[in-house]
């Protein structure tokens, strides 16, 4: 930064002036910055920059799975709107293991972000790094929450699947349940809220016996539950299946055309 403003002729305080909000400099000061930058191709360190500053622009991003087609559409749009609010959005994959989410915890620390967006895994809350982050910066979780009171942007599993289930049983039969991999706390949430709507409806509550995998690959396993159930249709305790969320029922809907069975009503 030295070497640029002496390389500009200008002060340093008016370089990093404009470094932090290009329209705090008039515009006469802002295009001879603009010029000397393109002719010297000097970019400043924004990760050093923010490290010396009491609160930076750096949003950090942490997702379960970097290939999951869910969480690529979210960070794309997280990113999006985060540039346009002045922010940098850091995205990390914890790759659905708890070590590596602890060690994208500290990164984050190390970074000194301004706030964090957290896709939490495990089915129930743990004693880690993300309690201790929580206290020193805002944040805000997605598709799965870490505990009740945390600040949480995602499905109301509860009004959902009331829904759900209030639909298929006066449209058709009551429906049994097929479940996802224990990979968070909607695993256990939605299965729980099913029971709840369908006792709740005046029906017995069918919750399919499901692999115990931790598999983010919902499709590939939906597909094989389904394959596997499909064998024995005679065992289904109802002919009508409500997943624990889209991409499962995707999968199973793969396995049904395979089989030549036929999804609809009837």
């Amino acid at each position: 930064m030295e070497d640029f403003s002496e390389f500009v002729g200008l002060s340093r305080p008016t370089v990093s002036k404009y470094f932090n909000d290009p329209s705090s400099v008039r515009k006469k000061t802002r295009d001879t910055i603009e010029l000397a930058l393109r002719k010297s191709g000097f970019k400043p360190n924004m990760f050093a920059v923010n490290l010396n500053r009491r609160r930076s622009n750096i949003i950090g991003i942490i997702i379960p799975n970097a290939l999951d087609p869910f969480y690529m559409a979210l960070t794309r749009r997280i990113e999006v709107i985060a540039a346009e609010a002045g922010f940098l959005a850091f995205v990390l994959s914890s790759d659905g293991r708890a070590e590596m989410e602890d060690d994208a915890v500290s990164t984050l620390q190390s970074l000194n972000v301004a706030g964090a967006i957290i896709a939490p895994i495990g089915s129930a809350p743990r004693n880690s790094p993300l309690t201790k982050l929580g206290q020193s910066i805002p944040l805000v979780y997605v598709d799965s929450p870490a505990d009740q009171d945390a600040a949480f942007v995602g499905s109301d599993n509860r009004q959902s699947f009331g829904l759900i289930v209030d639909y298929l049983c006066r449209s058709g039969e009551p429906p049994c349940f097929l479940g996802m991999p224990q990979v968070n706390r909607n695993a256990d949430a939605r299965r729980e809220i099913y029971v709840a709507a369908m006792e709740g409806a005046g029906h017995r509550a069918e919750v399919l016996n499901i692999s115990e995998t931790t598999t983010w690959d919902f499709e590939r396993f939906g597909f094989d539950e389904a394959t596997r159930l499909f064998d024995r249709l005679d065992l289904l305790p109802t002919r009508t299946i409500v997943c624990a969320n889209d991409r499962l029922a995707f999968g199973v809907i793969a396995a049904a055309w395979k089989k030549g069975i036929k999804v609809g009503h009837g």
